[in-house]
């Protein structure tokens, strides 16, 4: 039940617009500037340390606001009744929140979600802040169409009594965070990827039509990794694939960060002939505003001066993984034994779990016990693998397929003078191979690709004129291969 809506000076009230687990939000008129705000106000009874860290977290989040896939926070306070507040833009419905569950969405769209919400991700945790909460109902839209990613790291410092179950939000959440309090980035990878799952499959990606979907079910599933199948034909199998991976039981397994993940994604977008969405990076850590970023077509990264609160500061900070020189993969194999208990999901630093994970725990442990026992009685017995096994009435996961990326062709040419041939070939070609064929050079008057499934193309190119050739392949199921070294002839 909603708390009434405070006295806030210079906004006046107008409705409730929704509720949730430890805070409501209302819609309020500011009256200078006049414009209307959403207002979201924590429920009452939150310590002292908890809303010192709110504000802090409020304050970092307030500077990188002017990401374009992040919603802008104008104001935060408390009010006279000690309730901590945050003023925000107001994004009128319909959410994806509530048009997922009438119809899953396009794939095109989950795509441009999807990048645009890593790229929010990914900016705020070179700001060092966890959001913990990624989940269909953080996603607004803005007037304009825009997706924008609300709630970064409140759910981590409520803490009041009775929240803490509530904002765990238990379908989205991955494996570790269920009884633990991760400091990983790639806890969030998960819950983005089991967003856009959600949003592809129309309802949250280990619940049921047709079994229980209560919370100790829940968790069960999301241990075991046991995903409901997305039988849609019009989502590629390589978007499926990248999903299943983000959403690993095993943190080592996932993308190492947010960017890349949306890189994965934009990847399945030039495979689908789309123009990929632009991942845009706001990078507040401090060897940004010294280091030159390489951007490109698909990346922009922009160096930002943040002023972070000393009570960010003192958290411990998100831990991001090494990656390699592409930012493509783990640098390194993955940490067994001591190593990897010390890399996976560090705890608070001492004085013990922290407000969130004092609540989550005793919520979750009962919700376990429930679950063994309602794997029990669904017919696991003895025989079933604790870490494979289905419950009954639930079909086997679909099968991970790895990554099948064809090798760059290889071009070579033939001919003389005006007349000449370029020809393409692959080690180990497949019936439905289809060729991106890119001319460059003063000898030619179309720029546009050529799409083709033949493995040769004759020119005529006029003496002294210079015609260069690059091949690169599309196979269905699959990211699209590299470029072929490119090949030039000069006409005689």
């Amino acid at each position: 039940m909603s708390s009434p809506a405070p006295h806030i000076p210079g906004f006046s009230f107008v409705d409730l617009v929704g509720e949730g687990g430890f805070a409501d939000v209302f819609r309020y008129v500011q009256e200078l500037p006049t414009r209307q705000v959403a207002i979201k106000v924590l429920r009452s009874g939150t310590d002292l340390a908890s809303l010192e860290l709110f504000r802090a977290e409020a304050n970092v989040m307030a500077q990188l606001s002017n990401h374009p896939s992040i919603v802008p926070i104008y104001q935060a306070g408390v009010s006279s009744d000690g309730r901590a507040f945050l003023v925000m833009e107001f994004c009128p419905p319909p959410h994806v929140a509530q048009r997922y569950r009438a119809q899953p969405l396009a794939v095109d769209e989950v795509l441009d979600i999807g990048v645009k919400i890593a790229s929010a991700v990914e900016t705020a945790h070179r700001a060092g802040i966890l959001h913990r909460d990624i989940k269909p109902h953080n996603i607004l839209t803005s007037t304009f169409g825009v997706p924008l990613l609300t709630d970064f790291g409140i759910a981590s410092v409520v803490g009041e009594s009775g929240a803490g179950g509530q904002a765990l939000s238990i379908p989205w959440s991955p494996p570790e965070a269920l009884s633990a309090d991760s400091h990983d980035v790639r806890s969030d990878v998960y819950s983005l990827a089991a967003t856009l799952y959600s949003l592809l499959i129309g309802h949250p990606p280990y619940e049921r039509r047709d079994a229980p979907n209560d919370n100790a079910t829940m968790i069960t599933r999301i241990e075991r990794g046991q995903l409901t199948p997305l039988r849609r034909p019009d989502v590629p199998a390589s978007l499926v694939d990248i999903l299943r991976r983000a959403m690993s039981v095993e943190i080592e397994k996932r993308p190492v960060s947010a960017m890349v993940l949306g890189r994965q994604l934009q990847d399945v977008q030039i495979e689908l002939r789309q123009s990929p969405t632009r991942l845009e990076v706001m990078d507040a850590s401090p060897s940004a505003l010294v280091e030159e970023h390489p951007n490109d077509a698909r990346t922009l990264v922009r160096p930002v001066s943040v002023i972070v609160p000393a009570a960010v500061n003192e958290r411990p900070a998100p831990l991001r993984p090494a990656v390699d020189e592409q930012t493509r993969r783990p640098g390194a194999e993955p940490a067994t034994g001591e190593s990897a208990r010390s890399q996976s999901a560090p705890r608070r630093a001492e004085g013990g779990p922290g407000p969130r994970a004092r609540i989550a725990i005793g919520v979750v442990a009962a919700a376990f016990a429930a679950a063994v026992g309602y794997a029990v009685l669904a017919g696991g017995g003895d025989q079933a693998d604790p870490d494979t096994g289905t419950l009954r009435g639930e079909d086997p996961a679909d099968p991970v397929q790895p990554f099948d990326v064809p090798p760059a062709p290889v071009v070579t040419k033939s001919g003389k003078g005006t007349r000449w041939t370029f020809r393409w070939a692959l080690e180990e070609p497949r019936e439905g191979d289809e060729f991106k064929v890119e001319l460059s050079g003063d000898g030619v008057t179309q720029a546009a690709p050529e799409y083709t499934t033949a493995t040769s193309k004759t020119l005529t190119v006029a003496p002294a004129d210079t015609v260069c050739v690059q091949v690169s392949v599309s196979r269905k199921g699959s990211p699209p291969s590299a470029a072929s070294r490119q090949v030039c002839v000069v006409g005689q």
